[in-house]
């Protein structure tokens, strides 16, 4: 695997990197970040050791956030309007309330959702991992050789995987409001929040980003399995 194929698996993480830029963090750094030695993922993840990174990535990368929406985002992409309306009324007051974001948000991430927002995090932890000692260069890499296989099968370019990335963390960011009311009026708001527009400028106007040297299709050589992984029943 070339150094461009490196950046392209490394770039599912660049909203995680555009989030973090102002600590350091650098998009085409394995790693993550150039001056650290460890960052301590024990009350943030609950995560204190490769075992529990492992499980982490196995468990959040097909049973994260998106778990939520996925069911939402596939109906919507094939019911006629009028089934989908019939279907959003026979909701309860909080349902409908996260079917609707996925009727205002399906156009620009298409049925795939926000499943960008669980790959692009389990690539931040990854790419942690390696920076603690508890991954190889090797494993990050074959790690994110699995991300990237699911991100090109649920999206059909960067735009659409980088719009689920923030519309899942706009999801994310309401999860805490119970009341259907309050948690509409949190993701009404969401497109003015501060760090939203933060990401957004970085993404777009930093050319480290490299988007465009990373076409979406681009030829992966993607690496085999490594020997220390063999137990870990994942692919």
């Amino acid at each position: 695997m070339d150094d461009l194929q490196q950046r392209w698996l490394l770039a599912l993480s660049a909203p995680m990197v555009a989030i973090n830029a102002h600590s350091g963090a650098q998009y085409a750094l394995p790693d993550f970040y150039p001056d650290s030695e460890f960052i301590d993922l024990s009350e943030s993840w609950d995560i204190a050791d490769r075992p529990a990174l492992l499980a982490m990535i196995q468990r959040m990368t097909d049973d994260g956030h998106a778990r939520d929406l996925s069911g939402a985002y596939w109906d919507n992409a094939r019911l006629l309007p009028s089934e989908w309306q019939a279907l959003v009324d026979s909701l309860d007051e909080s349902q409908q309330v996260a079917y609707r974001y996925v009727a205002d948000t399906i156009l620009v991430c298409g049925s795939g959702g926000i499943r960008a927002w669980d790959l692009g995090r389990m690539s931040f932890l990854a790419r942690i991992g390696q920076l603690n000692g508890w991954l190889s260069l090797e494993e990050n890499l074959w790690l994110h050789s699995r991300l990237s296989l699911r991100a090109r099968y649920y999206y059909q370019g960067w735009h659409s995987y980088l719009a689920g990335f923030l519309i899942g963390r706009c999801y994310w960011n309401c999860l805490g409001h119970e009341q259907p009311g309050e948690q509409a009026l949190c993701i009404s708001r969401q497109g003015s929040d501060p760090t939203h527009r933060a990401l957004v400028r970085e993404l777009t106007l930093n050319p480290a980003a490299g988007f465009d040297e990373l076409p979406w299709d681009m030829e992966l050589d993607l690496p085999e399995k490594p020997a220390s992984l063999e137990a870990f029943d994942w692919s």
